[in-house]
């Protein structure tokens, strides 16, 4: 009598195809997971510049309604907000803007000066209108001082 013990055990060809189909939900994995990353780094820097445009907003409508005196200088790109106790300027570079000595990485393409509602070119303003580059999203802010009655019955 012969006894042939036979042991159950996959073939090379079953192993061959587990490992194909593997490899293949491997990299499909990975590729979603490369896909998912890069319009994580989108939404990041979108938010980035997001916040960047709303703190130079925040920080210019503080400056422009807790100073006396505001001019502008076309020719050195240069905003200069004054009153009794401290200056402040802003310096508007291609790359960059300057406040004091603190650096924005925000890129101003266009500004707009106004005096009393008439656009004006250079020397005393009362508001602005400044156009982010197309890397910020082309925001237009308008930043205005405030005045109250008296103001107006000063004059």
């Amino acid at each position: 009598m012969k006894l042939t013990k036979k042991t159950n055990s996959f073939t090379l060809s079953e192993i061959l195809v587990v490992l194909v189909i593997s490899s293949i939900v491997i990299a499909s994995a990975f590729l979603m997971l490369s896909m998912v990353q890069k319009q994580f780094r989108t939404v990041q820097t979108n938010m980035n510049n997001k916040y960047e445009v709303n703190f130079i907003e925040r920080l210019l409508w503080q400056d422009f309604n807790s100073q006396h005196s505001i001019s502008f200088q076309k020719e050195k790109n240069l905003l200069t907000l004054t009153n009794n106790i401290d200056t402040i300027t802003y310096s508007f570079f291609d790359n960059f803007t300057l406040r004091n000595i603190d650096t924005l990485p925000i890129q101003i393409i266009k500004t707009e000066l106004f005096l009393e509602g008439e656009k004006t070119e250079s020397g005393k303003i009362d508001a602005i209108k400044i156009t982010t580059s197309p890397f910020y999203g082309n925001r237009k802010i308008f930043i205005y001082t405030s005045k109250d009655a008296t103001f107006y019955m000063n004059q």
